[in-house]
């Protein structure tokens, strides 16, 4: 434990370095914890819907889950954990499908029924005001973000790695206390374009929810269809 604080102390020393040169003494005072407007509202439990659209198919897929975000680390950082899963393909997706990747029955089932999941973990950069994001999602992509806050809007660009490829921006507007919509646009490296949007709404139980999905496991690139090589 007293290694963990000696290296935090020496990690963070330049960024918490005084402006005056001559006050060259360490300090084991943390910053403030998180406590802007946006990051508070944030907090709480969320019902989600959302929805995916390629070039040739739109609304291609439907889903529904659960978010949870909270502030952790003495409130330096937030955690936001989702669960979900699919609850409704395409007729026009699913011929496409069966026609040129050859899936059965058993492979569109397993499909419609599939779940998911991500962990995000962000901050507020001192000093900048800069967001500063990392996702970790159950198809084993990992991505790195950065972004702003716009007034209502938040804006984060993401840059995805391991089982992920390409970029994505996402836009996030809040429409009131209660209630807020989420954009993001994919591009793969192969200049594919998919865009998902959903919507959040809290739940003002605050219960922690019964008989949650559990992600599936096999990994994927964020915009790459089930399926697809």
């Amino acid at each position: 434990m007293l290694s963990i604080i000696g290296l935090g102390v020496v990690s963070c020393a330049t960024n918490q370095e005084a402006p005056d040169a001559e006050q060259d003494v360490l300090t084991l005072q943390p910053p403030g914890p998180l406590d802007d407007d946006w990051s508070r509202w944030l907090v709480g439990q969320w019902e989600v819907t959302a929805e995916s659209d390629l070039a040739q198919f739109k609304s291609w897929v439907k889903g529904r889950g659960r978010m949870n975000v909270e502030l952790v680390l003495g409130g330096q950082f937030i955690v936001m954990t989702s669960a979900g899963q699919i609850t409704e393909l395409s007729d026009e997706y699913v011929q496409y499908l069966k026609k040129n990747l050859h899936a059965s029955d058993e492979d569109i089932r397993e499909l419609g029924n599939m779940h998911f999941g991500d962990l995000e973990l962000r901050t507020i950069e001192p000093g900048t005001g800069r967001i500063v994001a990392y996702l970790f999602d159950s198809w084993r992509c990992v991505a790195k973000g950065t972004g702003k806050l716009e007034g209502n809007r938040e804006i984060i660009e993401w840059e995805w790695s391991v089982a992920g490829q390409g970029t994505s921006l996402r836009v996030t507007e809040k429409l009131s206390n209660d209630r807020f919509i989420v954009v993001e646009r994919y591009t793969l490296p192969d200049g594919g374009i998919m865009q998902d949007k959903s919507q959040m709404i809290r739940n003002q139980r605050q219960s922690e929810p019964d008989n949650e999905p559990q992600p599936d496991k096999e990994p994927r690139a964020p915009g790459r269809l089930p399926g697809e090589v």
